[in-house]
């Protein structure tokens, strides 16, 4: 009777636990819910559980094929319980060795980025409410410390958080591993165990579990549980951070892309706020920290992350997206027509003959040629290393990029400069800047042709 009544308590907590944490996130009749299932005690504990209280799950089970017959045993187990509990399985296996080689990055880094892209591909596909993972409590604390140790903003420690913006979903994560695995003894449910995740030297994430909590437990043995409630108090204080980070944002960097110098260097705290802009964008502690020592230094210099670049300019930072750059672009214009450019805007070809009522469009967005004038087709790029044009209304030809100089465009906006050239690559405009000489309407004009720059 008493081994009764502890797993009907046992039971009926981490239920309760688990249908409270999501109930906001995901609806009993709104859907599949998708659960990565490893085959790991937490993966288990997960997805028995959401069965148990209704919800319509499909399990994903990731074959990394890293452990030779360990890894097909992983598969066989999932196979088994999802067959037991007549639910539905999807196994995928990945070659994560040769994709780790490929891509430069940690087989861990690997495994992580093959199994979310396939999770969120399946959650497409099957219209699905969330992708479940089996994240705890521990495991928050292990990224609390993992994030300190890799150097962090306050965001980095305040942990996971239940629903994610990509989708994920953890249900457990307010519960800790000895309750689960207790839920699962009590159920008489057995699991399978990652021989890595006992191999200190496999990961850091592991030397933190295996070596660093466990020392931080002998100092205070209710070290995990005092951890998430100063995570949570941290969580709470960063709301009112991101309130005072939003206002001073909106001085300092009102785009997302140019920071105001000036405005950053009056901010309250100039660290914080870089930190905050930059480091999302995938910018380490130590390139923050060099662009906060240059902001009176000279302008020019650059910084890179795996996805963005930013620049000292004159008076600012900008930052540029680098699946946005444009490099060597090129396209042939219609006689008449529209162009779609990579800058967001179009380029509109017209034509007209030249009579007593023609006017002759002034707007550095606009270009008027004499049609006879031409070395037809004219085509569109991007500037080149070496390119020269004969400015309209000066003597002589000059380098694009003394001219692009001149004018005080960034390096960024340099690189992006558009031109429009002829048959024999003669540069006939600098687009939305200055036309060149000789091409031009006069008087024996009869045709002439209009292109204008429209910004979408």
């Amino acid at each position: 009777m008493y081994f009764c009544v502890v797993y009907t308590l046992i039971t009926a907590m981490l239920l309760d636990v688990v249908s409270s944490t999501i109930g906001s996130h995901v609806q009993r009749e709104g859907g599949v819910v998708l659960v990565a299932l490893s085959g790991g005690a937490d993966s288990v504990c997960l997805l028995l559980s959401l069965h148990e209280l209704g919800y319509d799950v499909v399990a994903l089970h990731c074959n990394f094929e890293l452990r030779g017959k360990e890894s097909d045993s992983d598969e066989l187990f999932v196979r088994r319980l999802c067959k037991q509990y007549e639910i539905k399985l999807e196994v995928k296996h990945f070659r994560t060795s040769a994709y780790a080689r490929h891509r430069g990055i940690s087989i861990e880094m690997a495994a992580r980025e093959l199994r979310y892209e396939w999770f969120s591909q399946m959650c497409d596909a099957l219209s699905a409410q969330a992708i479940a993972v089996g994240h705890h409590r521990n495991d928050q604390v292990e990224t609390m410390l993992l994030n300190l140790v890799r150097g962090t903003g306050l965001h980095g420690l305040t942990g996971m958080q239940v629903m994610s913006e990509q989708r994920v979903l953890r249900p457990l994560l307010s519960l800790t591993k000895q309750e689960i695995e207790d839920w699962l003894r009590e159920r008489g449910q057995t699991w399978v165990t990652d021989r890595t995740n006992l191999d200190a030297d496999a990961a850091t994430r592991n030397k933190i579990r295996l070596e660093v909590i466990p020392l931080l437990q002998q100092l205070n043995p209710a070290f995990v549980e005092s951890a998430s409630r100063t995570m949570q108090h941290l969580s709470e204080a960063e709301l009112i951070y991101k309130r005072g980070i939003c206002a001073e944002m909106e001085t300092v960097c009102p785009d997302g892309t140019h920071i105001d110098i000036t405005a950053l260097k009056n901010s309250v705290s100039a660290e914080s706020l870089l930190f905050e802009i930059m480091h999302p964008k995938g910018f380490n502690s130590t390139q923050i920290n060099e662009v906060l020592n240059t902001l009176d230094g000279e302008a020019g210099t650059t910084w890179e992350s795996d996805g963005w670049r930013l620049l000292r300019d004159r008076r600012q930072l900008i930052l540029q997206d680098k699946g946005k750059l444009v490099k060597d672009y090129s396209s042939l214009l219609p006689l008449e027509g529209t162009v779609s450019l990579p800058c967001s805007c179009q380029l509109i070809i017209s034509r007209a003959a030249v009579d007593f009522s023609f006017v002759i469009p002034r707007s550095p967005d606009t270009a008027c040629f004499d049609v006879e004038k031409l070395q037809l087709p004219l085509a569109v790029r991007t500037i080149r290393k070496g390119d020269r044009m004969h400015p309209f209304g000066m003597k002589g030809s000059r380098l694009v990029s003394d001219i692009l100089t001149d004018c005080k465009l960034s390096l960024f906006e340099r690189e992006q400069q558009l031109v429009v050239v002829d048959r024999e690559d003669t540069l006939l405009w600098l687009v939305g800047i200055r036309v060149a000489a000789g091409f031009g309407i006069d008087t024996s004009t009869r045709n002439a042709m209009t292109l204008r720059l429209s910004h979408i």
